[in-house]
């Protein structure tokens, strides 16, 4: 919960600082490689905006140019906020209320365009959403009954001069044979892929080949984090 607040405004919440770390907008928006720790201490509601950046500084060792604050249950997308002035940070003080005392703040230490990638992953999502809506509108037409008429007149085949045209029209379907099937009549296993697992921790993905995806955003995951394990430029 909250710490004691009274008329004059005294507020005392926890917050964690996440720092010395980067921004970065694949696959997902995230902060890594960072540093945390925690106040829980400061009398939050007796500062203003600019004490309260001297508060992060002294507490970090650094400079905080460019500030965020998000609630720990939302993604980046949806949650991350600038911190920059007064109003920013009464409101800031107003949702941590609202969280039981309790809010991230991470500082920006490279001036990144995260807000732009914020408004990148939204289109993203709602293009996804849109081509989800399409496909079932299309799975929906797709199943619905139609009836159709019968042919009133059947026309027979008549014979030709290519003699495998006139095998085919008298050889049921099912007893072709491909010539060029070396499946052994189904002795030989087929080979097993294996399929990405999503919950692993993100520093030890890695792709294998063959790997199977439940969906896109699956391959963009692993690829991205993968590669900044491995200390590739992306």
């Amino acid at each position: 919960m909250a710490g004691p607040s009274n008329a004059k405004g005294s507020t005392y919440i926890q917050v964690d600082v996440h720092y010395d770390g980067m921004f970065s907008p694949i696959p997902h928006l995230i902060y890594y490689l960072n540093q945390k720790t925690s106040i829980t201490d400061v009398d939050f509601g007796g500062l203003n905006f600019k004490e309260f950046i001297h508060v992060l500084e002294d507490v970090t060792k650094g400079k905080c140019p460019v500030v965020y604050y998000c609630l720990g249950h939302k993604s980046m997308r949806d949650g991350l906020t600038p911190l920059k002035n007064d109003d920013d940070y009464r409101r800031f003080l107003d949702v941590a209320h609202g969280n039981e005392g309790k809010i991230n703040v991470y500082i920006d230490h490279y001036n990144d365009s995260v807000l732009d990638w914020i408004e990148e992953e939204k289109e993203e999502k709602n293009v996804d959403s849109e081509s989800s809506d399409e496909d079932k509108d299309s799975v929906m037409s797709d199943a619905l009954s139609v009836d159709h008429e019968p042919d009133e007149e059947v026309i027979p085949l008549t014979k030709s001069d290519d003699p495998f045209l006139n095998y085919i029209s008298v050889v049921p379907r099912d007893e072709f044979v491909d010539e060029d099937d070396d499946s052994d009549n189904g002795t030989k296993e087929a080979p097993i892929y294996p399929y990405h697992d999503s919950t692993q921790k993100w520093d030890t993905m890695q792709p294998i080949l063959g790997m199977r995806f439940c969906n896109p955003q699956e391959l963009k995951q692993l690829v991205s984090n993968y590669a900044v394990a491995n200390g590739f430029n992306l």
